[in-house]
């Protein structure tokens, strides 16, 4: 039997292991990211799907024998039999899928490659950037009816949607031995990682202005989400909806808004059972922005109604709750 062959048979039979590993690797990782970037859904905070990529018999074969590696026990040192990929859109957002990686506990991670290190060590250099980790499994487990054995490793990158762009545009061609690279293709594509690396850092400073902009909204989001909680004892709604009103109502009240909401709610308490009832059957009673709305007809139902989003049919329950006519507002 030659070593290819041996080395072939070992993998078509722990093929279906890597795989299950993958899942997964791809499963708890999502989650640990998920509570992480709340409220903001995963599925926008990650760019593409996270696909565990299983190593295609041919590739994996060349990898161990063919492309100069080295390798004394092939087998054991290929660490990406498995690979999965997270793609976010900020550099800053690459560190918030790390964070999660090194926290949690069912593997044992090692950082393989970090572009910003890279950077550092090669300054005058514009090369294919990701961030790369190698996960082991801590102990052995069962997954989804397959035994993992400990130490099973899974490669893990994570890179930015621009860095993938170029990923996906040169790699193959210039940093796998399939087609010999010309100094002038080496050339086109460190030019063109120089931009993306330049436009990375402007949407980071475009994405921290936005964020100073929008601190006041996103603080009082965060309290009205709170209360909402508390208030109708249900997972208040993230929609659109609910951060319209915020974005249209927040200028009529002041910065001290959290303490004279505190104050105006002790003397409404009665809204709990008419928002619990009401969050049945009607989307706007699920929007945490709905204590907003109440408290701004209640201290000012001139101006509440002025340019409302809402429409007149949906004021008025609102403006009879509180006692109030909106014909009369």
């Amino acid at each position: 039997m030659t070593a290819e062959t041996e080395f072939l048979d070992r993998w078509r039979k722990e093929e279906p292991i890597y795989a299950a590993w993958g899942r997964f690797v791809g499963a708890r990782l999502s989650d640990a990211i998920r509570g992480r970037v709340a409220p903001t859904k995963l599925e926008l905070f990650l760019k593409l799907p996270v696909i565990p990529r299983i190593k295609d018999q041919d590739s994996i074969l060349q990898k161990a024998f063919y492309r100069g590696k080295n390798y004394r026990n092939p087998y054991e040192e290929i660490e990406d039999k498995v690979g999965l990929r997270f793609v976010v859109l900020l550099t800053e957002d690459v560190r918030t899928v790390e964070a999660a990686v090194k926290d949690t506990p069912q593997w044992v991670a090692s950082l393989a490659r970090d572009f910003e290190q890279e950077r550092e060590a090669r300054p005058y250099e514009f090369d294919y950037q990701s961030l790369h980790y190698v996960l082991r499994s801590a102990l052995p487990f069962e997954f989804e009816g397959t035994a993992i054995p400990a130490d099973i490793a899974c490669e893990v990158q994570i890179r930015t949607l621009l860095q993938h762009a170029y990923s996906e545009l040169t790699h193959d061609t210039i940093y796998k031995p399939n087609i010999r690279a010309t100094p002038v293709l080496k050339r086109t594509a460190a030019k063109s990682m120089a931009l993306i690396e330049a436009t990375s850092d402007y949407f980071s400073s475009v994405n921290k202005t936005i964020q100073q902009v929008l601190g006041d909204t996103k603080k009082l989001a965060e309290f009205l989400s709170s209360k909402y909680a508390t208030i109708a004892s249900a997972t208040p709604a993230d929609s659109p909806l609910n951060s319209l009103l915020i974005d249209h109502y927040k200028a009529q009240v002041g910065q001290a808004f959290e303490a004279d909401f505190e104050n105006w709610w002790r003397g409404k308490k009665f809204l709990t059972e008419i928002i619990t009832a009401r969050r049945k059957s009607e989307t706007l009673y699920r929007t945490p922005s709905i204590l907003l709305v109440y408290f701004c007809v209640s201290v000012g139902p001139i101006l509440a109604k002025q340019d409302s989003p809402l429409t007149d049919k949906e004021l008025q329950p609102i403006y009879s709750d509180l006692g109030l006519a909106l014909s009369g507002a």
